[in-house]
């Protein structure tokens, strides 16, 4: 008590002490002029023409900026700190404060980052359709738990849910989702293994994503994306309302796999009538391979029996050829439809290109292409339906394109793509990249029979020339029709108009200049020759397929090879270096003519290892 007296009479001496008083007045000015200060910023404010916009205009405004930078997604490699960065228009004035606190839509795209701004957004987002996205790394992190929380509490209000981590972390907590879903339209379930715990990525294969979630409820459910994660294909996810399906597996499916749960694909396909996208990336169920020619088999119960996806807009597959071909067999897809298969391993790819022409032939024919090898193993084929110029750069992307592998020059897939597919019966426009492949020039001219643009990317070595000359000379109602014969315009890249040896030099020339020359005799002459980046050509050159070629195009670029070999040294120089080295009579040089007597083994033993 004499404590409390004492400690009283500290404290009124102190409050009477004239310092003290004299800066509690200063302090109280302060607070004065600051006040007049927020009411003149404010008077500041209300002169602004955006204060006089309706509320609801401003809260519309605020919600579509709030969206931009949702679904921008900056978070994901700019940090947490962009999640809620339209924040900021809360702090521009305390009008913009109140209309945005009480806007529940500005709220309602939520990413759990800090558990603080995660809570804050759910709680200021109240009843408004919910928009949840979550990165886990582990199962202990407070996102995981935020997330199972708000899903059990607030399932009912979810329009979309995005969730990436580790495959074993989303089995297990889509395990305890079981609460309906019944406002939710999209579904994002990934992995990213580059974000993901090491202990829970490798060891063994995860049980396939829970049945039980959501209990089946998802009756609004339009778009799932399940990317890297074991699925069962009996999920109820895969329902009827899907238009847009992603499925990306994490494992190669081993080839024992049953035959029934290729037919639980197909029984899940056949239900989705409203399907506009679907994308399998390596989510195919192997089909047994049962006879000798590697066609896969038919499931049972399944053989005759078409499965219909009438709202088809593209279809992406991303298999195993014979995979591939599997599934190709058993669609009947509308005409028209966009079309990326992607068929890994030969075996099965001849099949596939069997089966692709197959499903093409009831569509509009194509009306341009492109022939490519698509890394050092895969041949690639685009087409476009409508006409197209492929090489301008605002070009559409291509309505088909295949895939297929090709080990060797000489491979099965090759061979049945030049020689048995059908979609190059109606091209006008095809482009084709030389790279050390057996393309079959006759067979494969010989199923262009409408071409009138014939683009080359690179030099075409042996076949390619000769192919286009072969005027057919027999007795039949054929003879004398040279290939290609609505051809009226050649286009080349990168060729090599000849050799930089004396024996050699413009050989490739002279042959194309004798074919010019014979299509004008038969009454087909080229009309356009279109030269780009062409090896040894000159003015001269040039000058004379002019002579023959109305419209010759050539952008001047000039590059000239140098006889030289490894050392730097030219012809002159090494003959010089061998005469000096090595005696005239020390041996007797050896030619292929003293071994080949006819010229077509002569052309044989030209030919380069390789090709």
């Amino acid at each position: 008590m004499a404590h409390e007296v004492r400690l009283s009479s500290i404290t009124s001496r102190v409050n009477e002490d004239p310092f003290v008083q004299a800066r509690k007045s200063l302090l109280a000015e302060i607070e004065t002029h600051l006040d007049a200060i927020l009411r003149l910023k404010g008077r500041i404010n209300d002169m602004s023409p955006t204060i006089h916009l309706p509320p609801e205009i401003l809260s519309e405004i605020f919600t579509l900026i709030a969206v931009d930078n949702y679904n921008a997604r900056r978070w994901y490699h700019c940090g947490s700190s962009h999640a809620y960065k339209w924040i900021a228009l809360a702090h521009v004035c305390r009008a913009w404060r109140d209309i945005a606190l009480n806007t529940p839509r500005l709220w309602s795209r939520v990413v759990i980052t800090r558990p603080d701004a995660a809570m804050s957004a759910l709680a200021r987002s109240k009843k408004a359709p919910l928009w949840l996205t979550a990165v886990l790394v582990h199962p202990e992190d407070f996102h995981a738990t935020i997330l199972r929380d708000t899903i059990l509490s607030e399932s009912s209000r979810l329009k979309e849910l995005s969730v990436r981590g580790p495959p074993r972390l989303l089995q297990m907590l889509s395990a305890g989702w079981t609460a309906p879903a019944t406002a939710l339209e999209k579904l994002t379930l990934s992995t990213d293994f580059l974000q993901c715990g090491h202990s829970y990525v490798l060891p063994g294969q995860p049980a396939p994503l829970s049945a039980k979630i959501f209990s089946g409820e998802v009756p609004h459910l339009q778009h799932l994306e399940i990317h890297r994660i074991a699925i069962d294909w009996c999920n109820p996810l895969f329902c009827p309302s899907l238009r847009s399906l992603e499925v990306e597996s994490p494992y190669d499916i081993p080839v024992s796999m049953k035959d029934g749960e290729f037919r639980d694909l197909l029984v899940s396909l056949e239900r989705m009538e409203s399907l506009e996208n679907l994308y399998l990336n390596k989510a195919i169920p192997c089909l047994r391979i049962l006879d000798s020619d590697h066609a896969p088999t038919s499931p049972a119960g399944t053989a005759g029996r078409p499965i219909a996806l009438p709202s088809l807009r593209r279809l992406d597959l991303h298999a195993d050829a014979t995979e591939c071909a599997g599934l190709l067999r058993h669609l009947s897809l509308p005409i028209n439809v966009q079309m990326v298969i992607n068929g890994r391993n030969e075996r099965g790819a001849d099949d596939l290109v069997r089966v692709f022409s197959d499903q093409l032939g009831p569509s509009t024919p194509l009306n341009a292409a492109s022939l490519a090898p698509s890394g050092p193993t895969q041949v690639c084929v685009k087409g476009w339906r409508s006409p197209v110029d492929i090489r301008d750069s605002n070009a559409p992307r291509p309505d088909v394109q295949l895939h297929v592998e090709a080990l060797s020059p000489f491979s099965r897939s090759l061979q049945t793509l030049v020689t048995e597919s059908t979609f190059f019966t109606q091209l006008h426009y095809f482009e084709i990249q030389c790279a050390s492949r057996n393309w079959s020039w006759s067979a494969l001219f010989g199923r262009m029979p409408e071409l009138q643009i014939l683009s080359v990317i690179g030099h075409p070595e042996y076949g390619f020339l000769p192919a286009l000359s072969a005027v057919r000379d027999d007795d039949d109602r054929n003879a004398g029709i040279v290939p290609l014969p609505y051809l009226h315009t050649l286009e080349f890249d990168n060729l090599r108009f000849g050799c930089p040896h004396s024996d050699h030099e413009s050989q490739y020339l002279e042959k194309l200049i004798d074919y010019l020359v014979m299509r004008c005799n038969h009454g087909v002459p080229i009309s356009r020759l279109v030269l780009r980046s062409c090896v040894n050509a000159t003015e001269g050159d040039v000058t004379r397929l002019r002579d023959i070629v109305p419209e010759v195009q050539w952008d001047r670029r000039k590059y000239i090879e140098e006889s030289v070999d490894e050392h730097g040294m030219d012809d002159d120089e090494i003959a010089e270096e061998l005469e000096w080295m090595v005696p005239d009579d020390l041996f007797t040089p050896m030619f292929p003519e003293d071994y080949y007597d006819d010229g077509d083994d002569l052309d044989l033993w030209m030919i380069p290892f390789g090709f």
